[in-house]
């Protein structure tokens, strides 16, 4: 009987020993997977800066989206709850902890949004754009009042027209 708890003791060592390993192995791979998701949030605000300065940044966006896509999916792969990811890494990791976004935030933000909403409709005009971009830009950002939004909205509208047309003048 002394060899039988000697066998049972040592089994139930091992496998507090690789139930230990395992939880170390989880939270390390979720704090990667946490890392990756910051990283595609700050090479993301900085491939909009870029593309703010005219150039073109959509291969760049597109492996980015790609990275913040796998990033969530291990996230929710390795136990995250479903609510506290949200698709999109500039809102759910925010520089501010938590906090109101900052006036450059939303307005990289609301650029975004309307490069998005350009793409997917290249023959609808202006108005029709500023409304698309002001109803995603609400739901993106909820806690902005629907008047600062507006504003918001009408500035990145405004600087895209005249970023356009000043292409269309050098085109000529």
């Amino acid at each position: 009987m002394d060899i039988y708890a000697v066998v049972l003791g040592l089994i139930v060592v091992i496998l507090t020993i690789l139930n230990i390993y395992q939880y170390l192995v989880q939270r390390a791979a979720l704090r990667i997977a946490e890392i990756l998701y910051v990283m595609s949030r700050n090479v993301r605000e900085k491939a909009s800066e870029v593309r703010l300065d005219g150039k073109d940044v959509e291969i760049i966006e597109a492996h980015l989206f790609d990275v913040a896509t796998s990033a969530r999916s291990l996230l929710k792969a390795l136990g995250r709850n479903e609510k506290s990811i949200d698709p999109d890494p500039t809102l759910s990791i925010s520089a501010t902890n938590g906090h109101r976004m900052d006036s450059e935030s939303l307005t990289r933000l609301a650029d975004n949004i309307f490069y998005a909403v350009k793409e997917e409709r290249p023959d609808a005009n202006w108005d029709e754009m500023a409304t698309l971009v002001l109803e995603r830009f609400i739901k993106k950002a909820p806690t902005v009042e629907r008047e600062a939004a507006k504003r918001v909205v009408a500035a990145v509208a405004m600087q895209s027209r005249s970023r356009e047309q000043g292409q269309a003048v050098k085109a000529n």
